[in-house]
């Protein structure tokens, strides 16, 4: 995801935040199966407050930029280096159109749900729920958590992967000394108080990808490039779809910065404008940290800057503090739906998740394959599988787009079908690579 941290201006994006959001309503959200007097009761009782000022068509667009742009956009070197460049174009074009449609689509069964239910429907999980229960919401809540803490596991590898080239420190210490600090900022009771952190973590994270942009070009070499693979490698597409997806895990966001909006009218647009943006950078990321470096590109592109001085320096220890300020606020949503699934005390539960973690950061074999096992297995999950299978279920005969539908069904069972052919691949490539 989105940066696939919070940053204080963009605290209702989603990635971390917008879990939030999906935890953060699970104490206080109506029941379902509560007489219509009652819930109109509390409806009624919530509009005596005052309510928070919308967010204009500007600072939604800032937003998702913010919440799209994250770390996983450093292992697309990497992919483009697997697929080929041509291959890879294709591929990033395809997540990226299938990431707009799905999230567009999640907001149709926003309104079809309230309009069959006649209750306010602001969260994934309450669209879940009011499709499929008690499961669907459990199915959207688990993978949005396991995809919350996988971003923190990738950020722990990357963070390894860079001391230990750096200071030649065992990965597997970096992770353990990453530890302690977490589960200090882990005791803080609200993820409000994690805000500058997330700032913090967010203008880090930027310096550090602007500057291993700027450094690719230095590294460029025209004599080499007619060397450079453009056909596709089919066999790697798995694994570029995985990257891809991951970098795009953006469909729940959807609807916190929809519901934030103050022209609503214009989410499609403001949605549009920034996936075209955001592929557009990542696709020339990745192809230029390609070019840069070829055959020799790692699964993170700042192990092929060289040096322990001036500009590696700065980004590694750019990205590395930035990652590290995020990991806490990627955690934080996943205490908040895990405390009160659990019988011991709340710190108990803060720091095992965070000792899980680093167990998994500490055992995966590399931050490039790790984020494409995230990517195709939750990522693709929630991002195309869920909302599809929801729009459907959401339809009934007197619908009036029933015809249009009809139509397309067989373009949302294919999708729902790529999702699922990720999920499995992700999971079979990642046996695998421990195999």
């Amino acid at each position: 995801m989105a940066s696939k941290t919070m940053s204080a201006p963009a605290a209702q994006s989603e990635r971390s935040p917008l879990l939030a959001a999906e935890s953060a309503t699970t104490s206080s959200r109506i029941a379902w199966d509560e007489d219509l007097e009652s819930s109109a009761a509390a409806v009624s009782a919530s509009e005596k407050q005052p309510a928070p000022p919308l967010a204009s068509d500007a600072k939604t667009f800032m937003s998702a930029i913010i919440a799209f742009l994250g770390s996983g956009v450093l292992g697309f070197p990497f992919a483009f280096k697997e697929t080929g460049l041509a291959l890879g174009v294709v591929l990033l074009i395809v997540v990226a159109a299938l990431t707009a449609f799905c999230m567009l689509l999640l907001i149709e069964c926003k309104y079809k749900a309230q309009q069959r239910f006649g209750r306010p429907i602001l969260t994934y999980g309450e669209i879940g729920r009011a499709v499929g229960g008690a499961t669907g919401e459990w199915l959207v809540n688990t993978s949005l958590v396991t995809a919350q803490a996988g971003f923190s596991v990738a950020y722990l590898i990357f963070i390894s992967a860079n001391v230990h080239a750096y200071f030649e420190i065992p990965k597997r210490t970096v992770v353990l000394l990453c530890v302690p600090p977490l589960i200090a900022f882990s005791l803080l009771k609200h993820i409000r108080q994690l805000a500058f952190v997330a700032l913090a973590a967010d203008i880090l994270n930027f310096t550090g990808l602007a500057v291993v942009y700027a450094t690719d070009f230095s590294y460029m070499n025209v004599e080499t490039m007619p060397s450079l693979r453009l056909g596709g490698v089919w066999t790697s597409i798995p694994f570029f779809f995985g990257v891809a997806t991951y970098c795009f895990a953006g469909v729940g966001m959807a609807l916190p910065l929809e519901n934030a909006m103050e022209h609503k009218r214009n989410f499609r647009r403001i949605l549009l404008q920034t996936v075209a943006l955001i592929a557009t950078l990542y696709g020339s990321f990745g192809v230029c940290g390609y070019l840069a470096f070829g055959d020799a590109t790692r699964d993170v592109i700042t192990l092929n800057i060289e040096g322990h001085g001036g500009v590696a320096t700065i980004v590694k220890l750019c990205l590395c503090a930035g990652l590290l300020c995020a990991c806490p606020v990627m955690l934080f949503p996943v205490f908040e739906v895990l405390q009160p699934a659990c019988r011991v005390p709340v710190l108990a539960v803060r720091a095992l998740t965070v000792v899980a973690v680093a167990g998994v950061a500490g055992m995966a074999p590399s931050f490039g394959h790790f984020i494409s096992f995230i990517g195709s297995t939750c990522c693709s999950f929630l991002g195309f599988v869920l909302p599809v299978v929801f729009y459907m279920r959401l339809q009934s005969p007197g619908d009036p787009d029933k015809t249009s539908l009809a139509r397309s069904r067989g373009v949302l069972h294919a999708i729902t079908a790529v999702g699922m052919l990720a999920v499995v691949a992700g999971f079979y490539t990642t046996v695998s690579s421990f195999l």
